[in-house]
């Protein structure tokens, strides 16, 4: 048996991301031990709550690595959970793989890895998507306490050289923030011909509630933390906005309608987001790494997951490439909310 520790958000302010991310590996963990497809090896995890804590993440992170008893880690969601748990990988030589921690300075060594390719490499598609909408100005709206999403910010401002796409307005919010009407109000005076909105959670259904309210009916462009539903309580007033993804359940894929069925059949009726996507893909990558390393010591995991790399391998959100430790995204998929369902944007 092969002890795994996986500490994600539960409970706290991206639950709504670490729940489907953690089912996404548990279903993952069944078709891996069900196929024996390690042989008569299975893989055993423990599921531990970060509650979208930094310093609890990194509390559990130093228990987990001080007993010597899990041969990996994996991580959590936030960017600022990552930076908490990534040394201290790095430092007890025990492996660690995150999915979504977007922010740069997450993959800092030969330990830690991520399941997701960072938004900043791919976001550029949505720039593209808007200019063929014939949009000229943009207006911003971002939690500035999302490192992420301030990295996402910043790159819009090459969109004009890029794009032709010019910053008329700029609000920055913390992600505790519930009310944007304010903020709101200020970047519609602007009247942009689009809005960029880089918000955490169901706070974007609120948001674009309230953008709408404000005379606003202009496409607006997100993050995939709009993704499975999330925005489902906008009603009519979510339609008409965009985002980039890995995932979709959309997609009519031969591997991401068999992920589809298995995930529903487990949770319920459940549909499964992108972030399930990335933890099912994050396990199996694990899983490929173990069978390379044939052992379930760390170090030997870890150059396991660096040979897997090389390679690439077939997964629910695609054929999977790297750049070193970390997924590429080379062909992002576009998905507008149409105020009641994901629809796939035809490239």
């Amino acid at each position: 048996m092969v002890k795994v520790v996986s500490i994600n958000d539960q409970t706290g302010q991206v639950s709504f991301a670490g729940i489907p991310a953690t089912r996404g590996a548990q279903v993952a963990i069944d078709e891996i031990n069900d196929t024996k497809f390690l042989g008569d090896t299975t893989i055993d995890v423990e599921y531990l709550d970060s509650a979208s804590a930094p310093q609890t993440a990194a509390s559990l992170a130093t228990q987990a690595v001080a007993g010597r008893k899990y041969s990996a880690i994996l991580g959590g969601i936030l960017t600022t959970e990552a930076f908490t748990v990534a040394p201290i990988a790095e430092k007890a030589k025990v492996p660690v793989i995150f999915t979504q921690s977007n922010g740069e300075g997450v993959v800092i060594g030969d330990y830690t890895f991520r399941a997701t390719a960072s938004f900043t490499r791919y976001y550029d598609v949505m720039g593209s998507y808007l200019k063929d909408k014939g949009v000229k100005t943009i207006a911003l709206l971002y939690n500035s306490d999302v490192a992420s999403y301030k990295e996402l910010a910043a790159l819009i401002e090459d969109w004009d050289s890029e794009f032709g796409i010019s910053i008329v307005a700029s609000k920055s919010v913390v992600s505790s923030t519930q009310d944007f009407t304010a903020p709101i109000a200020s970047l519609v005076d602007a009247k942009p011909d689009a809005v960029a909105k880089f918000l955490l959670g169901t706070a974007n259904a609120t948001a674009l509630q309230q953008l709408r309210q404000a005379g606003f009916d202009g496409p607006v462009v997100s993050t995939n933390s709009d993704s499975g539903g999330i925005i489902a309580g906008a009603g009519p007033d979510g339609a008409n906005n965009a985002w980039p993804t890995d995932f979709s359940s959309a997609q009519t894929d031969d591997a991401a309608v068999k992920f589809v069925a298995a995930y529903k059949a487990k949770f319920d009726g459940e549909v499964p987001n992108l972030y399930a996507a990335e933890g099912y893909d994050a396990v199996w990558w694990l899983a490929r790494a173990i069978k390379e390393a044939g052992s379930a010591d760390p170090e030997d995991i870890q150059e396991g997951l660096v040979a897997v790399s090389k390679t690439g391998f077939s997964g629910v959100t695609g054929d999977i490439t790297f750049d070193g430790n970390e997924f590429v995204l080379e062909n992002p998929r576009v998905v507008e909310w149409n105020g009641e369902a994901e629809t796939l944007v035809e490239p």
